[in-house]
């Protein structure tokens, strides 16, 4: 474990910002397709004899379950057989498992057009996907996507097959220069421009503010009392000009990502590791959430060992250009290590052990904590790392029904929406996950997947493998 502290590890962060503009974003035109639309869905339709796992109480299994769903409503949840209407289309699901449709919380949309099919296809149905594009970005044809609150609605109207969206505005810091991507980054440089910035943001209907490292004081203090008021969420990266321990204890944010305030990702914790108990204590208390994107730091690794990361067998639909451009990204880490440049110390791949140190704290003290990815980035593949981001949980203390729960009910309670989705009850949206083994006796088991429901749609894995290869072939990706 690195112990060492001081004022220069406030600066990896803010280099991370640096290559990844100038190497990610200054990348090659992206390809855009005409996404699939979803299946028409029946008026009733009954899953019959699953094994369900409704995650509304601890552990909970539902022995020969039968969930009824109407159009894309859930409307009952049980065992009384005599509930399914003689119209209803039925899907039998002797021997499997039902779980709610899994959320990754902090996602890239951003160059590969296929990431939506990609996450379905790995039972993912939600997504939070943290940054927007600016006005400038909405026509720049670096990226996959257009306008993502237009992307959101057209997915509300069932006119586009993905994943639910929840959309985080474009990204506010105080940023000026070369680095500057004016497509994503948004210049709120004082108190007076976070506060229109929060009216703006309130106004066209994001779900959630992003902020990010050089976010000034005053403009942070003034977005969080403005957003409060507004009643948008504050997500992102802790500003470096602010403690982590001013905003758990004034509660400041509603979610802290990637373990920002927590750790230099590229040196060391920013705090005594001997307190570790105490800020996660103090981070329940708060009631402020995290999602520590373990798999993003994972990925950040030594030149050499870059085509490691290519054994994803998913990786196939992430286009050649995207992939290029990741692989010189996370060279250009290695680089700045080599350089001594101010903040880089270690690769985070190479004191991963000091993010699962804080991960373990935070789930010990019962803290608020949803799964993540930061998919869309530096080789984190849509969809199967979320999977894996489960898998690490449960190495670092949750139990399997936990770590299903901080990408199910947990993740919605996270995005403030756990009245739409993360459980399997009435009123909530048919999304759903069957699987051929019980997820509760190996969280690895959410891989074995036989049936994915969107908006009470109902996909095998292959359907959407085949239309991943389809749009593949058409588009040349």
């Amino acid at each position: 474990m690195r112990c060492k502290n001081g004022k220069k590890s406030m600066f990896g962060c803010v280099a991370v910002v640096v290559m990844v503009l100038s190497s990610c974003f200054s990348g090659p035109r992206a390809v855009r397709v005409e996404p699939p639309k979803p299946k028409q869905v029946p008026a009733v339709r009954a899953f019959v004899h699953a094994s369900v796992i409704p995650m509304t109480e601890a552990d909970t299994v539902i022995e020969n379950g039968v969930v009824i769903v109407e159009d894309t409503t859930i409307v009952y949840v049980g065992t009384d057989y005599s509930r399914i209407p003689s119209t209803a289309d039925i899907v039998d699901c002797t021997g499997l498992w039902m779980v709610p449709g899994l959320a990754d919380a902090h996602v890239h949309l951003l160059f590969n057009a296929l990431d939506p099919l990609l996450f379905l296809a790995n039972g993912a149905t939600t997504v939070r996907n943290m940054a927007a594009l600016t006005d400038r970005g909405r026509g720049d044809k670096r990226f996959a996507f257009s306008d993502h609150l237009q992307l959101r609605n057209a997915i509300r109207k069932r006119e586009v097959l993905s994943p639910w969206v929840y959309q985080a505005s474009p990204i506010h810091e105080e940023r000026t220069g070369a680095y500057f991507d004016k497509a994503l980054y948004v210049d709120t440089h004082s108190g007076e421009a976070g506060k229109l910035a929060v009216a703006r943001a309130d106004e066209e209907g994001f779900d959630y503010f992003k902020i990010y490292n050089k976010l000034g004081a005053s403009a942070f203090y003034t977005i969080a009392q403005e957003a409060k008021k507004a009643g948008l969420p504050v997500v992102g990266h802790v500003p470096h000009e602010v403690s982590v321990e001013e905003v758990l204890d004034r509660s400041l944010m509603h979610s802290i990502e990637h373990l920002t305030g927590y750790i230099n990702p590229f040196g060391a914790m920013k705090f005594d590791p001997e307190r570790l108990d105490e800020m996660a204590a103090r981070t329940r208390e708060s009631g402020i959430w995290n999602v520590p994107t373990l798999q993003v730091w994972k990925h950040v690794v030594r030149p050499e060992r870059i085509n490691e990361i290519e054994s994803d067998r998913w990786i196939r639909f992430i286009p050649e250009a995207n992939r290029t451009i990741w692989k010189r990204s996370i060279t250009s880490f290695s680089t700045l290590i080599r350089k001594q440049a101010k903040g880089y110390e270690i690769l985070p791949s190479e004191h991963i052990e000091d993010f699962e140190l804080i991960v373990k704290a935070l789930i010990k003290a019962k803290a608020p904590l949803a799964a993540g990815t930061d998919s869309g980035t530096l080789n984190v593949v849509a969809g199967s790392s979320l999977h894996k981001e489960l898998a690490a949980y449960v190495e670092l203390g949750m139990s399997p029904w936990q770590a299903l729960a901080a990408a199910t009910s947990e993740a919605a309670r996270c995005l403030q929406k756990e009245d739409e989705f993360g459980s399997i009850r009435p009123g909530l949206r048919a999304d759903l996950l069957i699987v051929g083994s019980n997820p509760l006796a190996d969280i690895a088991h959410l891989g074995d997947i036989e049936f994915v429901v969107v908006q009470g749609a109902v996909y095998t894995q292959s359907e959407l493998v085949d239309m991943l290869d389809s749009l593949v072939s058409e588009s040349n990706l």
